[in-house]
């Protein structure tokens, strides 16, 4: 208990120090939340991984480890001289990056869920929260229950003051203190700090700076997934009708009629689709 309280203690000082030293010396901190998951809609299955929140002197951003792995298990492979197995490598289950300058409450979405283009767009949440007298201890703080609602869920959140940092997990933030734990009504989508480090244990930042993203505005990256839900192989269809090959044969040398490959994958993908559990409605 007393190592427990040392440390809670040397969290804060920390913090602090950081907030109100001067603007020239470059601070940072990263909190570890646990993110679960509902796999499907309707469903009982939960999935988990681990998701970082690297809160630097001017902006914080928020991402899965998967892709951080993926590349790293990548790297090594190719060092080896092995195949790659994609199928192998571990599934982000955010499927974007965000970061957020808090200064000017603007969020920077990253889109890391589509094969040949990403996508990035700004957007500034208007997040309308109402706080309770509720609380609980959460890593040894003290947090308060706090409620609002963002693209079509109900979130419960708990902040605390004793971390004055106006940050969260995902797009959240503007509470008066760190967002230690957040989730909708039905829990299909759940955050959970999990621990609290001087250290920056992983960064995307090479991956997000390498990668060529796509500007567009918000309201047009949600048509663009829309219309990839509903035809996810077009891109496949075009290149099959520019090239004129509609037979290929496989590994055992039969004849596969790629126009029926495609529909029937096509088809199986769009049901998946309808079944997915997004975090954003």
């Amino acid at each position: 208990m007393c190592r427990r309280i040392e440390m809670k203690n040397t969290i804060i000082l920390f913090i602090i120090f950081i907030c109100f030293s001067s603007p020239t010396i470059a601070q940072s901190f990263v909190i570890q939340y646990d993110y679960s998951k509902h796999v499907m809609k309707d469903s009982t299955r939960i999935v988990s991984q681990n998701t970082f929140l690297n809160i630097e002197e001017n902006y914080s951003t928020f991402f899965s480890e998967a892709p951080y792995l993926a590349d790293s298990i990548m790297t090594s492979d190719e060092k080896l001289g092995k195949k790659i197995n994609f199928k192998a490598l571990p599934a982000d289950l955010l499927g974007c990056y965000i970061r957020k300058k808090l200064s000017s409450k603007e969020v920077i979405y990253y889109s890391d869920e589509f094969d040949e283009h990403e996508y990035k767009y700004i957007e500034e949440p208007k997040f309308i929260w109402k706080i309770s007298k509720e609380s609980k201890e959460i890593l040894g703080f003290k947090a308060y229950l706090a409620t609002t609602e963002y693209a079509g869920r109900n979130y419960e959140a708990y902040f605390t003051p004793e971390i004055p940092i106006q940050d969260g997990p995902y797009k959240f933030f503007g509470l008066p203190g760190l967002i230690l734990e957040i989730y909708d009504e039905k829990k299909d989508h759940h955050f959970l700090a999990v621990g609290i480090s001087k250290e920056k244990k992983i960064t995307i930042d090479d991956r997000i700076s390498k990668r060529k993203y796509i500007e567009t505005s918000k309201s047009k990256f949600v048509k663009m997934r829309k219309s990839h839900i509903e035809e996810p192989m077009k891109r496949m269809f075009e290149l099959m009708n520019n090239t004129q090959i509609y037979e290929k044969k496989d590994a055992n040398g039969n004849i596969v009629d790629v126009r029926k490959l495609l529909n029937e994958t096509q088809k199986k993908m769009i049901e998946e689709y309808k079944k997915e559990n997004r975090i954003e409605l």
